[in-house]
């Protein structure tokens, strides 16, 4: 039987004794001067043919309690569907599926943070809009490559044929090349070569608006602390050391970041089960 894990709720919705104050407010502080929300999270209906940014407003408020949730393994069979859900705001990254898997990820989304890999799966012939679908009335974010990618005109035709009320963002200034800068230069975390995940990249930014925030499904590891097998998404099952020991990111440095900032208290680093 694996362990129980605090979230960041109490019985009463408070937050409990993992909260550091002081280690994350100085991330926030330290993030708000190389990120910005009106240009990370910009209106892309605010958005120039010739690609010039009209207005830089942002849907993206300010909140409490955060949930990124990343999609390994690591969630099947967590039972951490409720705990998510209770979040104020809850951050998903890319086209991963909620039905059928609600009691280990939930069914709330505010935002979701997409890639390149998630728009060129709209010119497949089988293409499935139903992950889009079930990102209605949310926020759905491209920051992490160039925003003058062709097909996110396609995509935001696609939600309002759909008749979607779903708020597309764009970066100005892609995050994602000043993210290991921010990392190296002010927490010394040495991130190697290798390029920057999604979740690493949500995560960073994510500390300009949440106050706290705890992370799930972000487990790069083939087994857990039980010696159970992990597989790289909760979604499917594709061995965890045939996508990490190929890919362009280095997710085991990256992963000895979050667990020292989970060491600290800034944030929560769930890998267990939450029921």
């Amino acid at each position: 039987m694996k362990r129980k894990v605090n979230t960041a709720f109490g019985t009463k919705g408070s937050f409990i004794d993992w909260y550091n104050v002081t280690s994350a407010f100085r991330i926030s502080n330290q993030t708000s001067r190389y990120f910005n929300l009106s240009t990370n999270f910009a209106i892309y209906n605010q958005y120039e043919k010739n690609g010039t940014p009209v207005v830089m407003t942002t849907p993206v408020g300010h909140y409490r309690a955060c949930a990124v949730v990343g999609n390994s393994g690591i969630l099947r069979d967590g039972g951490c569907g409720d705990d998510i859900d209770r979040n104020d705001f809850v951050i998903r990254v890319n086209d991963a599926p909620l039905k059928t898997f609600e009691q280990d990820v939930g069914e709330k989304t505010n935002m979701t943070i997409i890639n390149s890999r998630v728009l060129d799966k709209m010119d497949r012939v089988d293409f499935d809009p139903q992950w889009i679908i079930s990102r209605n009335n949310s926020i759905m974010s491209y920051i992490l490559g160039n925003h003058r990618n062709l097909k996110l005109p396609a995509l935001n035709t696609m939600i309002r044929k759909l008749d979607l009320n779903i708020t597309m963002t764009y970066s100005v200034t892609p995050p994602r090349p000043h993210v290991k800068t921010f990392w190296n230069e002010n927490f010394n975390s040495k991130l190697s070569d290798g390029v920057t995940t999604a979740g690493l990249n949500t995560y960073t930014l994510a500390s300009t608006f949440c106050d706290v925030i705890t992370l799930y499904g972000f487990y790069p590891y083939q087994t857990d602390v039980h010696n159970k097998t992990v597989y790289y998404h909760y979604f499917d099952e594709t061995p965890m050391e045939m996508t990490v020991n190929r890919s362009i990111h280095d997710f085991f440095h990256q992963h000895e970041l979050l667990k020292s900032l989970h060491d600290s208290g800034a944030l929560k680093l769930v890998t267990d089960e939450c029921k």
